[in-house]
């Protein structure tokens, strides 16, 4: 473990990643404008899918490992909508290309022995608090964007089953513990890691992960629009300093389960309203 900025450990990397050259770091560079670019899009192109691919080559043929597991990830993710168009956004989105990514790293011994983010971490009182603290300030911040802006929540809705009342509490679990945990595993473990390999683990990394996660959002997300995207870029920066302070991922994960407990209540209220 290497303290490499201090400030109480917010800069804490749980596994120095190898520093990206930089053609490496121009890679992953293009991978974020590429996922940014296909976050806010309605459709993707060809275009965008022979990027995604041209990227692969690429790390493959400068042997850059981190450039690798970015851009491998982006071009499932890219690629898979542009192949299946009819295939439904949630939880596919982010599910089917993290388990083909997931596949292609586990065959591959140079990816799979730099996977260096994935465990579970500290937890002590100071990094409970931390968590508690984003728990409380994120569940806030979604009631008063459900309340103050009332959105359109029909697409929202539309992913909610049908099912008895006394179900509730188990789909809000499972919905709450599966969606952080895809959320996280992207965001602030292999993007993360990336983006440390070429910027550092500062502030830039930080931010560029949560602009992924911010821009994930944007369309379809919960929060959504311009202040969603706003919203969930603070919230990124607040689960990627979680991460580092906690060298793990098991942290942010709760913290971020505690987000979507809120968002499914939020959900299954209005499905009571309008059934009751």
């Amino acid at each position: 473990m290497t303290e490499v900025l201090g400030r109480k450990g917010l800069f804490r990397l749980i596994q120095p990643p190898l520093r990206s050259t930089r053609a490496g770091s121009g890679i992953l560079l293009l991978c974020v404008v590429l996922l940014s670019s296909v976050s806010f899009s309605e459709r993707i192109t060809a275009w965008a899918v022979l990027a995604s691919l041209l990227l692969v080559v690429t790390s493959v043929l400068t042997r850059e490992i981190q450039a690798l597991h970015l851009s491998c990830f982006s071009a499932f993710f890219v690629a898979l909508p542009y192949l299946l168009p009819s295939l439904p956004t949630w939880p596919y989105l982010l599910l089917i290309p993290l388990f083909c990514y997931a596949a292609v790293v586990l065959a591959v011994p140079s990816l799979r022995t730099s996977l260096g983010w994935l465990r579970p971490g500290r937890v002590t009182g100071a990094i409970v608090l931390f968590a508690l603290t984003i728990a409380v300030m994120s569940g806030i911040a979604l009631y008063a964007w459900y309340r103050v802006l009332t959105p359109d929540l029909t697409i929202h809705l539309g992913h909610f089953p049908d099912m008895p009342v006394w179900l509730f509490p188990l789909a809000g679990l499972g919905f709450s513990l599966g969606n952080a945990a895809l959320e996280e595993l992207v965001y602030r473990g292999v993007i993360m890691q990336t983006l440390d390999s070429a910027a550092g683990p500062g502030l830039v990394s930080l931010a560029g992960q949560a602009w992924l996660f911010g821009a994930l959002h944007y369309r379809e997300g919960f929060p959504s629009g311009v202040v969603g995207l706003a919203m969930t870029v603070i919230y990124g920066i607040m689960l990627g300093a979680l991460r580092r302070r906690s060298e793990g991922m098991v942290a942010p994960w709760m913290a971020h389960v505690a987000a979507d407990v809120v968002i499914f209540i939020i959900l299954a209220g209005i499905v009571l309203k309008k059934t009751g």
